[in-house]
């Protein structure tokens, strides 16, 4: 009986180890089937160039290098972010690790070294389920300090942490989350404190079918010019920011907020914002801006530093995508907007909304913007009004209206070139 135990005991010990054993290694390979898969879509892109070398797969352990090259204009060189990486394979997730390289122009000079230091460096630290896909990766920020050579400008960095999540789905959806530690930029007797900067960010879909949500919160900045006087604080400045583009429209809506601005005792001004812009073409945003990116690829340089003879013969080769953008009538709408001071005596808000019309943009083309007549039919395709309640003194001088008066709002509306306030023409 003891001697048929101890063999049902090395069989049942014998089948686990081979079953923990082929579990690694499933894991290791489903380890490097999204890595490849990975790299493959990021190498999709026009404007990056994604490899992975020194590859060595095994069953408990992978190493190797991802490499992004971005094209920068020809005097600055590529810019390439390389990770090496490592990575140890269990029968239940998949971990890894490694640090972050920025290499810019030829001969390549490692940025953030220069930056932050020898022996510091971005790290980064995840883990992927072997069953789920889900996946966690958390970046870590090194604290640092450095001064500007040629400005003088010292920065004092703290460090910092963001994480991005995946939770394995087949729609390709990332969260962020991260937080920058208070830290401080010191120019001779000026200093800027930065307060906690936190951000989350969600981002879906893939080229024409994509959502963007991105929040960003900072708790205060203070700006002390070092001459005796109060500092300027600033607390809870947040911007709210979604993109939407799929097929039909692209919709994008902005909200800018500061809490309070202040100088000692002293409340200076508070405001809100908040902006949106519809009713772009969708299919054709995705092609103007997949052709774009292809063309300034060819040329090596960003559109800004091309001359206006190269700008302008760019426009034309993306004539259909950039007219038919426009023919579904894009809107800016100014959804609500607030400023108050108690210092200068202001509580106003507004809103409004400008309309291009898009009747027969298709028939438009760049050479007949580049002249005075078109630029002026294309002006008449405006139209907008935007209305402005409870203005301060000095916008009611300017708009023809007595300071003392009761009603102190003003209405901008704009026809084509034309601009009037009030029901009065100014030009």
């Amino acid at each position: 009986m003891m001697g048929k135990g101890l063999v049902t005991a090395a069989v049942v010990v014998a089948i686990g180890a081979a079953g923990y054993v082929g579990g690694v290694a499933y894991s290791s390979q489903r380890f490097d089937e999204e890595m490849a898969r990975m790299v493959a879509e990021l190498d999709k892109s026009s404007d990056i160039k994604a490899s992975r070398t020194d590859v060595e797969s095994g069953w408990f352990d992978s190493t190797g290098r991802v490499e992004m090259e971005l094209a920068t204009g020809a005097e600055q060189g590529p810019v390439r972010m390389v990770l090496p990486y490592e990575a140890g394979h269990g029968l239940l997730s998949t971990s890894m690790k490694g640090n972050v390289k920025l290499l810019l122009g030829k001969p390549a000079r490692d940025v953030l070294s220069d930056v932050v230091g020898d022996g510091k460096a971005i790290a980064f630290e995840g883990s992927v389920d072997n069953f789920s896909g889900a996946s966690d990766t958390t970046l870590t920020l090194p604290a640092f300090e450095w001064q500007d050579p040629e400005s003088g400008t010292r920065f004092d960095f703290k460090g910092g942490e963001m994480t991005a999540s995946h939770d394995g789905s087949d729609t390709p959806e990332i969260k962020v989350e991260g937080e920058i530690t208070p830290f401080d930029i010191m120019n001779d007797k000026e200093t800027i404190s930065v307060g906690t900067l936190s951000l989350n960010g969600l981002y879906r879909g893939a080229d024409n079918d994509f959502r963007q949500d991105d929040n960003i919160t900072l708790d205060t900045l203070t700006i002390d010019n070092g001459m005796g006087q109060p500092p300027v604080v600033a607390t809870d400045i947040s911007y709210a920011g979604e993109t939407r583009l799929d097929p039909t429209e692209l919709r994008y809506l902005m909200k800018l907020a500061v809490k309070d601005v202040s100088a000692g005792d002293q409340q200076m001004a508070s405001g809100k914002l908040a902006l949106s812009i519809d009713r772009l073409q969708g299919a054709a945003v995705y092609d103007l801006i997949t052709q774009l990116q292809g063309l300034l690829e060819e040329a090596g340089k960003p559109f800004e530093e091309l001359s206006e003879s190269e700008q302008v013969a760019m426009l034309e080769k993306v004539e259909a995508p950039l007219f038919t953008m426009l023919s579904t009538s894009p809107r800016l709408t100014l959804e609500s907007f607030e400023a108050k001071s108690q210092v200068f005596g202001v509580d106003m808000s507004g809103d409004g909304q400008l309309i291009l019309d898009g009747t027969d943009a298709t028939d438009l083309s760049v050479a007949e913007l580049q002249t005075t007549q078109g630029q002026q039919a294309f002006l008449n395709r405006m139209s907008g009004r935007f209305e402005f309640r409870n203005v301060p003194p000095m916008l009611a001088l300017m708009a023809g209206l007595s300071p003392e008066a009761t009603d102190k709002n003003v209405v901008l509306t704009i026809e084509g070139d034309k601009l009037s306030v009030n029901g009065t023409p100014i030009y």
